[in-house]
């Protein structure tokens, strides 16, 4: 049987990329599909494929950082489908700039698409799939939230997600409904910026060519809402070409010292033993070789090095 025979899933931001994708596989594996985003055109031509196909889906345009827009996107599901079994939230926004050259405009529009908009349509999913006790979550976030250079509003913004899907995988979970996220690797629009961005800056060249296709991305997501999935909650699965992952939570690292921290007491701890065991922040030495090569960015191997002690 299919992954998703007979569920109803909502797609946000499906009109073009990752969005797409997402929403033809879940199709292909017998979902019916809400296929939302903001350019009519491009969502209903995504409709369009999915029901030549032979698939069943309908389109939604909304914006999706508009309340009101987001409530209809899911009301859309209920009413045509009679009920909503699984949220993509992929509808998001990208740009670049060092943290002294943000604006206000640059910043209220990322945050109203990969936040408001991610919190918006999980809140109305959310009411629709706790009271049925059933009901999976993806969101879409980043390893951009690890850290890398003028990425810094894209980056929070992603960490928000990472953020809501660890809370709300909490708060609904005895419920029956899972949240989980999905950091994806793929050749895109981000990729095409993020290469315009490095040679206007003289930083370089990078070229996404090498990167995966947005379907190689899909199959991680269709899992996540398959009831395959239905011990998995609160995670974050890294994907990117070859390389499946799980994402570490965020924890304090050991050492934890006890002690009564004056200045001058924390300062003597820095040097004396927790200044051993800080970590270097980003992923900027690797973001290179990941785009040229395929090799992952986001992993360093000690997890291997500590599984094997």
């Amino acid at each position: 049987m299919a992954y998703l025979q007979d569920k109803a899933v909502v797609v946000t931001g499906a009109g073009r990329g990752l969005g797409r994708a997402y929403a033809h596989l879940a199709s292909r594996e017998g979902a019916s599909v809400v296929v939302n985003d903001i350019d009519a055109d491009v969502a209903e031509a995504v409709t369009e494929e999915i029901v030549r196909d032979g698939g069943k889906a309908v389109t939604a345009v909304a914006d999706v950082s508009d309340w009101a827009g987001a409530e209809s996107i899911i009301d859309r599901c209920v009413a045509e489908f009679g009920a909503i079994h699984g949220l993509v939230n992929n509808a998001g926004l990208f740009s670049m700039a060092d943290g002294w050259e943000l604006d206000q405009a640059h910043v209220d529009e990322l945050v109203g698409t990969n936040v408001i908009g991610v919190m918006a349509c999980g809140t109305f999913a959310l009411r629709r799939m706790v009271p049925q006790g059933f009901g999976s979550i993806v969101n879409i976030t980043s390893g951009a939230h690890f850290g890398i250079p003028h990425m810094s509003v894209y980056g929070a913004t992603k960490g928000a997600v990472a953020s809501l899907t660890y809370t709300w995988s909490m708060e609904a979970g005895s419920s029956g409904v899972r949240v989980n996220a999905v950091s994806p690797l793929a050749r895109t629009r981000m990729g095409e910026s993020t290469a315009e961005f490095y040679r206007r800056h003289n930083l370089g060249t990078i070229d996404s060519s090498g990167s995966p296709d947005p379907e190689v991305n899909a199959p991680a997501v269709v899992f996540l809402l398959s009831d395959a999935a239905s011990a998995i909650n609160g995670q974050i699965v890294r994907i990117e070409g070859q390389h499946l992952a799980v994402v570490a939570h965020p924890a304090v690292r050991e050492p934890v010292l006890p002690g009564q921290w004056t200045v001058a007491a924390i300062d003597e701890a820095f040097r004396d033993t927790l200044g051993r065991y800080t970590v270097p922040v980003g992923v900027a030495p690797l973001l290179r070789a990941e785009y040229l090569s395929g090799a992952s960015a986001f992993w360093d191997g000690r997890a291997d090095e500590e599984a094997r002690k």
